[in-house]
């Protein structure tokens, strides 16, 4: 049994308690990470100052996270191939009632409408929205598994750099999800090395297997992309990408319903 833990704050207890904490709101959870984070007065030469606070934050979450995920996952036994449909079924609703509608609309001034060839100008308006949306959706869907959580979720807390934490081998690992192996810019990759580098365990995930080249290079931080990322926190790749698949075509669907509609 781990020994408790003292400290200082105004959450209403003062001896730190897993069932208790678990038990608190996310305002509390927060007030508890920031207030504690400020007593961490040494942070390793080697971390650059725009990430010591993610370093004070982590240090702080890694004293409780594996109890907390143990304790909280297993309280919700819900099939997590449910869950990835149904997180996938509202992303598409939301998609497609509230944002598609309005990106069709939207007027814009580029290369394409110039040229008079304004299908091409809508449809790359489109693509973008869309693959930039998607980009929250695949951290919605690894914390349907039983061994992730997303802090922002969870406490209202952004680690800079990390999307994710999962327990894997019983040891908090901080990922970072991308949508291909390409998505990174050239510029952004060292940046991502670097947000990684303060966690004792982290890798970096591209959530598709599109065979393209990494642009995530380093030595010392490892790379995933699709089934053996998602096998890593306990999903099913193949049920994901069938999901998305069907998601993605359906979009696409509307989109040539309303345009055609419209024109």
């Amino acid at each position: 049994m781990r020994p408790k833990k003292k400290f200082n704050s105004n959450i209403k207890f003062d001896i730190f308690d897993i069932e208790s904490f678990i038990k608190k709101n996310k305002v509390e959870k927060k007030k508890y990470i920031v207030l504690e984070s400020k007593k961490i007065k040494k942070i390793p030469n080697n971390i650059i100052k725009d990430l010591h606070q993610a370093y004070k934050y982590k240090e702080i979450i890694n004293s409780f996270i594996i109890d907390y995920i143990k304790k909280t996952k297993d309280e919700n036994t819900e099939d997590s191939k449910i869950k990835i449909t149904n997180e996938i079924n509202n992303f598409k609703k939301n998609y497609i009632n509230n944002i598609l509608p309005k990106r069709i609309n939207q007027k814009i001034v580029n290369v394409f409408s110039l040229s008079g060839a304004d299908s091409f100008a809508k449809i790359q308006l489109v693509l973008r929205s869309f693959s930039t949306s998607m980009g929250s959706l695949w951290e919605k869907i690894a914390i349907c598994g039983q061994s992730s959580i997303s802090t922002e979720n969870e406490f209202g807390i952004k680690i800079t750099g990390t999307d994710l934490i999962s327990l894997i081998d019983n040891k908090p690992t901080y990922i970072q999800i991308k949508t291909m192996e390409d998505t990174l810019t050239g510029s952004q990759g060292p940046r991502s090395v670097n947000e990684l580098g303060i966690h004792n365990h982290s890798f970096f995930a591209a959530a598709f297997n599109t065979g393209r080249t990494w642009h995530f290079k380093s030595n010392r931080i490892k790379k995933y992309r699709g089934e053996e990322f998602w096998s890593k926190i306990g999903l099913d790749y193949n049920h994901i990408l069938d999901e998305v698949k069907k998601m993605v075509k359906e979009v696409e669907n509307k989109y040539y319903e309303l345009t055609k509609i419209k024109n």
